[in-house]
């Protein structure tokens, strides 16, 4: 009795796994997996269309490696020259200049950042950097200073047991937070 049952389950998978049915002659079967893709990318590419991106954007889909957009703000010569797609930014009343590369890179590593390596809002160095663990990282600097760097835009008094009055720069940057200002002291 219980050959008879599982020589019946079996069949019945192997006739649902064709496609098949009792009135159905034709047999289907489907080796292609389609998932849905909503539209509102142009192009999924293995290489960046971007040299370097100030605004990187994480998409949200949980894949690996990640997708990632850049909403640099750029020229309509310069974006159709290195995308496949281009879109107005979001909220302008006035579209047609400038425009953000609709194209998604996959991969690992978004790239650069434009701005110099030494245009870090908080100065050329950093000993007390707090980043994120995404990819790229978001950083701050907590370094106490006597003066904010001139790129900083939240430059902020701080509590001090100093006599002269010190400042921290509130702005976060995406990307590798710099070198430090003080050489690490190795036992």
């Amino acid at each position: 009795m219980a050959a008879t049952s599982i020589l019946f389950f079996f069949l019945a998978g192997l006739a649902a796994a064709h496609g098949s049915t009792a009135d159905d002659t034709t047999t289907t079967t489907t080796n292609t997996i389609r998932l849905p893709i909503d539209g509102a990318v142009a192009a999924r590419r293995r290489t960046r269309p971007w040299k370097c991106c100030d605004n990187i954007v994480r998409l949200p889909e949980r894949i690996n490696p990640p997708f990632w957009q850049c909403d640099d703000e750029l020229e309509p010569g310069q974006c159709f020259r290195q995308c496949e797609a281009c879109r107005d930014p979001p909220g302008r009343p006035f579209p047609g200049r400038p425009l953000i590369c609709d194209d998604v890179f996959w991969g690992d590593d978004p790239g650069t950042s434009c701005a110099p390596s030494s245009e870090w809002p908080w100065g050329p160095c950093c000993d007390i950097a707090v980043c994120t663990k995404s990819l790229p990282p978001i950083c701050h600097c907590s370094d106490e200073v006597e003066s904010c760097a001139a790129a900083c835009g939240q430059c902020e008094m701080v509590d001090s047991w100093s006599w002269r009055p010190l400042f921290v720069c509130r702005d976060s940057f995406t990307g590798d937070p710099g070198p430090r200002c003080t050489p690490e002291m190795h036992n």
